[in-house]
């Protein structure tokens, strides 16, 4: 079970996955900032090898989930990087409408905070964010994927409400809760990009 924390730049994702990993569940970190720090394939020098370098690597940890019982939160999924492709106007890779969208049973799509925090890595604005939110909740809605927005909240509060609404809309979420941690060790040795919560 598949459910994505998706969203622009300086939203508040990777908290929200923390957050998750925190109380338990196994999570899926998010490669961008990885990439951008590596300093080989850079968004703002060439967006198409970079945005290709991610889903690479997108692809080949969640094919390692394919194994895996119970909930896996992933910040971001294979479709984040179809949105910065429409969003730049580029032609869209045919890779993008072969991937497999049915193993997302969910996806959050996390609302803009009233502030954007510049960094190294992140080089974008506020309009920006606003826009690219968006189109990211098309490339998951016009998949069948259902899209829950995650409002401006404390990052306790935001956490909680993701809880709530994955148990909420997958009745058998609260009994794979208890398996998680068991079916995530097996993963985490294969992958670090798969970590485990607090146990």
């Amino acid at each position: 079970m598949r459910i994505v924390i998706t969203g622009g730049p300086s939203v508040g994702k990777t908290t929200i996955v923390s957050g998750v990993a925190e109380r338990g569940f196994p999570i899926v970190h998010e490669f961008a900032t990885e990439i951008i720090k590596e300093g080989v394939y850079l968004p703002w020098v060439d967006r198409c090898s970079f945005q290709n370098e991610v889903l690479r690597r997108q692809c080949a940890a969640e094919k390692e989930l394919d194994h895996v019982d119970g909930p896996v939160f992933l910040d971001r999924g294979l479709f984040d990087g179809e949105a910065y492709y429409i969003y730049d106007k580029l032609e869209i890779p045919g890779r993008f409408s072969q991937l497999d969208a049915s193993k997302y049973a969910l996806a959050f799509l996390v609302e803009l905070l009233p502030f954007f925090d510049k960094n190294d890595v992140r080089r974008e604005n506020l309009e920006f964010t606003r826009e690219i939110s968006v189109i990211l909740e098309n490339c998951y809605t016009s998949r069948g994927v259902e899209v829950v927005r995650v409002p401006a909240m404390s990052p306790t509060e935001r956490i909680d409400f993701v809880i709530a609404e994955v148990r909420k809309r997958l009745p058998s979420f609260k009994t794979q809760e208890v398996s998680a941690h068991g079916n995530h060790l097996h993963v985490q040795r294969r992958s670090s990009r798969v970590s485990a919560g607090a146990v």
